[in-house]
C-alpha cells in the first residue's frame, strides 16, 4: 500500500492522509518515526515529492493500518530496492539517498531500521528504561517511558522532598533535591511501573577557592610547590572519608609581594557519594616580610645517642624571634623507635609560622644524614625561602617524624619564625617506641615535610607529655671571618668550627659550632708580573666530613671526605696586578668532624685533588 501511495498518490490525497489520526503506538515527530514511545527510523533524505517528515508520517500510517497480528519484521531486496517488511507488507523502501546520508549501505540501514522496529513492536504496553536510579544532589536525569500506553502515562512522587518529577516528550525528568530515597510511580490504562530513586551527594562541592603564603627573596619554586601541596591537603573540603587526587602544576620562583593563581583540576571520592571532578583556584602570595637573622640556635643533640623513649629537647618560639633548630639523634636501642619534632600551639588563637625545612631520611651513616638535611635547609635559607603554615588553636605542626631502625640517625636543620598569633609556642623533640599509625602518617614518616601530608592535627596525650626547657640554646648563631691572600705570600687559612659560640646561660659552649652560619669575606691580590691560578680548598681537618658552601651564586656540596682529604671548591685566574673579592657562606654540618679548614693558595697539581675538583673551571679576572 505504502509503495503504491509513494508512487501514485496525488498531493491532495496525500495531505488528507497526513491529516488522518494515527494510533498512539505509531506516530512521527518531524522526520523521525516513533513506535511505542521509541525512535525507530530517522529520515534525512526526501523521496520523490515527499520530504523526510512526510515519509515518516506515511510509515506511521502504514503501520497503523496493519492488523494486530502484524507478523515478523524482515528485510527484502527487490531489484535495486531494499524493503523493510512487516509480514508480507512493505512499510518503507530504503533509498540510496537514505544510505548516503547515514554513511552506510542501503542493506545495512534497512537491517538497522528493521531491528529497531522489531524491538519496539515487542515492547509491553508500559515500560521504563530503568527501574532503579541513583542521582547526585542537584543533578537532573531523564528516564524514557515506552510502550503503547506511554503517551497517556501519569506520574506520582513518593518523597517529593527528595525529588521532583515531570513529563517530557520522551518520558520523564527527575531532579534530585536532597540526599535520601524516593519513588516515582508511572501509571497508564490501569498499568503501573515504579522507579526507585536514591539521591546521594557528590563527594565534594566545586569550585573551591583557597590561598597560601610563602616568604623569600624570592620564594623558591620548592617552597611554592610545598605551599600548594600543604594547602590542598589541609583545606580541600569534602564529605566524610573523602579522598582527593590531583596533579600539582609546575611552579617557579615567586618574587616578594607577588601573587600567582593556580587552577587545579581535582577528583573527589568518598563512601556513599558520587565521585566528581572540579576546579580549585589557589592563590599563592609571597609575603613582603623583612628578613631577620636567626636570634637563636637550638641544639637538639644531647643526648646524641638515644637508647629509650624520652623527651630530648624543648624550647620556646617567640613572636618575630626567628630560631634555627638543629636535631641529630642516633637510635642505639635494640628495637625501632620514632624521633618526632613538632611545634605545639596550646593557645586559643591560630599561629602563623614560617618554616624553612631541612630533614633527611634515616641513615646508618650520620655524616650523610647531616649533610642531606643541611643541604635542603641551606639552599632555602640563602634566599630566606619558606612556607607559611597556620597552626590552629590546640593543634601541632609536625616538623619531622622518622622511624629509626637500630643504628640509624635522624638529622634535621630547619628555620622557624612566629609571625602572628600567641606570644609563644612550644617546640619539642621526643623519642617514642614504635606504635601503629594510619595511612596518612605512613606517608608523613617518609616525607621531609610531614605537615604537607597530615596538616596540623589536634593536640593529643603524646603532645602533653612532661618536658623541661632545654639549656642548649645559643644566641646569635652567626660568625663573620676574613681571609686575605697575596700571590707569592703565605697561604690564607680559615678554621670553621674553631672558636665555639657560648650558650645562652654562659654555662657551656658549642664545640664545633654545628649549625652556625659563617660569612667569610676573602680578598685575593696578585702583585706579580705573571698571571696566576688561585684555588679555594676545603679540608676535612678533624675527620670524616662533608661540606656545603655558597660561592659564585650557587651552592657547592662536597662528597663525603676522609680525614685530611681536600676538595677544591673554586679556582680563579688573577691577572698581573689583579685583585678579587669573594663572599663565602658555609656552616658546620651535623655528624661531620669539625674544625675544618678553608685554604686559599696557588693551584696545586696533586692528582687526588684534581680528581675531586673535576668540573671546576678557571675563572678569569
Amino acid at each position: 500500500m505504502l509503495r503504491f501511495l509513494r508512487a501514485l498518490t496525488p498531493p491532495l490525497l496525500l495531505l488528507a492522509l497526513l491529516g488522518s489520526a494515527f494510533a498512539d503506538s505509531f506516530h512521527s515527530r518531524g522526520a523521525a518515526l516513533w513506535v511505542n514511545g521509541v525512535p525507530v527510523m530517522q529520515f534525512k533524505a526526501a523521496s520523490g515529492s515527499l520530504d523526510a517528515s512526510m515519509r515518516a508520517s506515511l510509515v506511521a500510517a502504514a503501520l497503523d493500518g496493519l492488523p494486530t497480528n502484524r507478523g515478523s519484521v524482515s528485510v527484502k531486496k527487490e531489484g535495486l530496492d531494499v524493503l523493510v517488511m512487516v509480514g508480507d507488507v512493505s512499510v518503507i523502501t530504503v533509498t540510496g539517498a537514505d544510505a548516503s546520508k547515514a554513511g552506510t549501505s542501503a542493506m545495512a540501514l534497512a537491517e538497522k531500521w528493521a531491528s529497531n522496529l522489531r524491538q519496539a513492536l515487542q515492547l509491553p504496553p508500559l515500560k521504563l528504561s530503568v527501574s532503579e536510579l541513583e542521582v547526585p544532589v542537584g543533578a537532573v536525569r531523564n528516564v524514557r517511558i515506552v510502550g503503547s500506553k506511554s503517551d497517556e502515562a501519569q506520574l506520582s512522587v513518593n518523597g517529593n522532598q527528595y525529588v521532583e518529577a515531570r513529563r517530557t516528550p520522551d518520558g520523564m525528568q527527575i531532579r534530585a533535591l536532597r540526599a535520601g530515597m524516593a519513588s516515582v510511580v508511572v501509571s497508564s490504562g490501569g498499568l503501573t511501573q515504579p522507579l526507585n530513586v536514591t539521591i546521594r551527594p557528590f563527594a565534594a562541592e566545586f569550585p573551591q577557592s583557597m590561598s597560601a603564603e610563602v616568604v623569600g627573596i624570592p620564594a623558591a619554586g620548592s617552597s611554592v610547590k610545598g605551599a600548594l601541596a600543604c594547602t590542598l591537603r589541609t583545606q580541600l573540603q569534602g564529605r566524610r572519608g573523602v579522598k582527593f587526587s590531583y596533579q600539582l602544576p609546575p611552579t617557579g620562583q615567586l618574587g616578594t609581594g607577588d601573587v600567582r593563581t593556580y587552577n587545579i583540576r581535582v577528583r573527589a571520592e568518598a563512601p556513599d557519594t558520587f565521585p566528581n571532578y572540579g576546579m580549585v583556584t589557589l592563590k599563592v602570595k609571597n609575603l613582603p616580610v623583612s628578613r631577620r637573622p636567626d636570634a637563636e640556635l637550638w641544639y637538639s643533640n644531647s643526648p646524641e645517642v638515644v637508647t629509650q623513649a624520652r623527651p630530648l629537647f624543648s624550647a620556646t618560639l617567640r613572636t618575630d624571634q626567628p630560631a634555627r633548630l638543629l636535631y641529630h639523634h642516633i637510635n642505639a636501642a635494640t628495637q625501632p623507635m620514632y624521633i618526632r619534632v613538632q611545634v605545639v600551639n596550646s593557645s586559643d588563637d591560630p599561629a602563623k609560622v614560617v618554616v624553612v625545612p631541612g630533614d633527611s631520611k634515616p641513615d646508618r651513616n650520620p655524616v650523610r644524614a647531616g649533610l642531606e638535611a643541611a643541604d635542603q635547609y641551606f639552599r632555602a635559607w640563602m634566599i630566606g625561602s619558606g612556607e607559611v603554615v597556620v597552626i590552629p588553636p590546640h593543634a601541632t605542626l609536625p616538623i619531622s617524624l622518622r622511624r629509626l631502625n637500630p643504628g640509624e640517625t635522624s638529622s634535621g636543620l630547619c628555620g622557624l619564625r612566629l609571625l602572628e598569633g600567641p606570644e609563644s609556642l612550644l617546640v619539642r623533640t621526643d623519642s617514642w617506641p614504635p606504635f601503629e599509625i594510619d595511612a596518612a602518617w605512613r606517608a608523613a614518616i617518609e616525607s621531609s615535610t610531614p605537615w604537607r601530608e597530615v596538616g596540623c592535627p589536634p593536640i593529643n596525650d603524646f603532645d602533653r607529655a612532661p618536658y623541661e626547657i632545654s639549656e642548649h640554646v645559643y644566641p646569635n648563631p652567626h660568625k663573620s671571618e676574613e681571609m686575605s691572600y697575596e700571590v707569592g705570600g703565605r697561604y690564607s687559612y680559615c678554621r670553621i668550627g674553631q672558636r665555639a659560640i657560648i650558650r645562652q646561660d654562659q654555662g657551656s659552649q658549642l664545640d664545633g659550632n654545628f649549625g652556625v652560619i659563617y660569612n667569610i669575606k676573602a680578598s685575593l691580590q696578585n702583585p706579580t708580573s705573571e698571571a696566576t691560578d688561585v684555588e679555594v680548598v676545603f679540608e676535612a681537618s678533624a675527620g670524616y666530613s662533608g661540606g656545603l658552601f655558597f660561592l659564585n651564586g650557587s651552592v657547592i656540596r662536597t662528597p663525603l671526605l676522609q680525614p685530611k682529604e681536600e676538595m677544591r671548591i673554586a679556582r680563579y685566574r688573577l691577572a698581573p696586578g689583579g685583585t678579587r673579592r669573594l663572599d663565602i657562606t658555609t656552616l658546620p654540618v651535623s655528624g661531620s668532624s669539625y674544625p675544618a679548614t678553608i685554604t686559599i693558595r696557588p693551584v696545586q697539581t696533586d692528582t687526588a685533588l684534581n680528581d675531586l675538583g673535576r668540573g671546576m673551571r678557571t675563572v678569569k679576572h
